[in-house]
């Protein structure tokens, strides 16, 4: 006899082991030989150390812009971490639903629909308090205007990243939930870094050299 205590059990554990893998932390058992662990985290930093190297190149294409507002550079953690956590809501949410068989072909369009809409409502609202923290701060309306608006490209990547990355990985027969994350951090750090900067040059603030 199956109980509903015991679908409940299998869920939890099926989740949880899907959060470790989507941190790339192994099994996460703390009695586990260290070499082990060692070799599931060592592999996946390796990896995000090479993806992250794809955002240093986007960031030293705009270093004269970067060195004529030091602003540009005290803003750009922002962008990212804002970016990143976007990102990861909706990656956590999508490999989730993967686990429990709530995506399906049917319903993929509606899904990545969905999160572009509540990416862009996210990002519109983001986007005025950045803009605004940023404009009073460095009583630069035009640089608040920027980061606005870099705010909510990067929110709007970010979301459709997150949701789209782990579901093609799974329609290649490829766990969402162990590499996902390198993938879906190295798109929304380049983008959202590449749309601030490149904002920043196109309206005229700085220029590329």
């Amino acid at each position: 006899m199956i109980t509903v205590d015991d679908v409940v059990h299998v869920i939890q554990e099926e989740a949880g082991e899907d959060i470790l893998r989507l941190s790339g932390a192994g099994d996460g058992d703390i009695n586990e030989p260290i070499r082990e662990t060692y070799v599931a985290r060592v592999r996946w930093l390796i990896a995000n150390l090479a993806t992250a190297l794809v955002a240093s190149t986007v960031i030293a294409l705009f270093g004269g812009a970067i060195e004529q507002m030091i602003a540009l550079a005290v803003l750009m953690p922002i962008v990212a971490a804002v970016g990143g956590n976007a990102a990861m809501q909706t990656l956590a949410v999508t490999v989730r639903a993967l686990a429990m068989n709530q995506l399906t072909d049917s319903n993929s369009w509606r899904a990545i629909l969905r999160e572009m809409k509540i990416a862009l409502l996210n990002g519109g609202t983001i986007a005025i308090i950045a803009g605004l923290v940023a404009g009073l701060w460095f009583a630069n309306p035009a640089l608040g205007g920027v980061i606005a608006a870099a705010m909510i490209v990067n929110i709007f990547v970010a979301g459709v990243t997150g949701v789209v990355v782990p579901l093609l990985l799974d329609r290649l027969d490829q766990d969402p939930a162990v590499s996902s994350s390198i993938f879906v951090s190295m798109v929304t750090d380049s983008m959202g870094f590449l749309a601030f900067l490149g904002l920043a040059v196109a309206s005229g603030l700085v220029t590329m050299g």
